[in-house]
């Protein structure tokens, strides 16, 4: 009994080799139907001679460029000698600082999302500056936020619209 189980196992084990087989066979046919091909030579050959594979020539025309272009002598370019100091000083010019107005304008600039904006603004109307209370409504406080998250938020606002919502009274 134990036997036949691993000679039906075995069996259904080389199934797929059958099928690739046919697979292959089949491309064989289609191949042996085109006239002018020659099975006893490489596939690249084929298409040359039937004037298929001008890529490929091409491509081999590139790579031997490319092969002279690597054997040919580097040329160098001649520089100027520059001192240390010089060096130094160029590097001080690179990483100095902005202008005090440019870093304003980067430090204002707040990106706030519309759902953010109108969160932050039922909170502040409902419950004031009260962080702890924004917190724990989960109806107005979708994104869950904890009470530094809703300062924070609140600030940006502020910073964006230079003003607060009106509170609710």
């Amino acid at each position: 009994m134990a036997r036949r189980k691993t000679v039906k196992r075995a069996q259904r084990s080389h199934k797929h080799l059958f099928t690739r087989n046919k697979k292959i066979n089949k491309t064989q046919r289609e191949q042996n139907k085109i006239p002018g091909w020659n099975k006893n030579i490489s596939f690249t050959h084929n298409l040359n001679n039937l004037g298929m594979n001008t890529g490929y020539q091409i491509n081999q025309k590139i790579t031997n460029e490319l092969k002279q272009k690597e054997q040919a002598p580097q040329q160098y370019i001649e520089a100027e000698e520059i001192s240390i100091d010089q060096i130094k000083e160029l590097q001080r010019q690179a990483t100095a600082k902005l202008p005090q107005e440019e870093v304003e304008k980067k430090k204002n600039k707040v990106r706030m999302n519309i759902d953010d904006e109108w969160a932050i603004e039922g909170l502040v109307k409902k419950y004031k500056q009260d962080w702890e209370a924004m917190k724990r409504d989960h109806k107005l406080n979708t994104f869950q936020w904890t009470a530094i998250q809703c300062q924070k938020k609140y600030n940006d606002y502020i910073k964006r619209y230079g003003k607060c919502p009106k509170p609710q009274q």
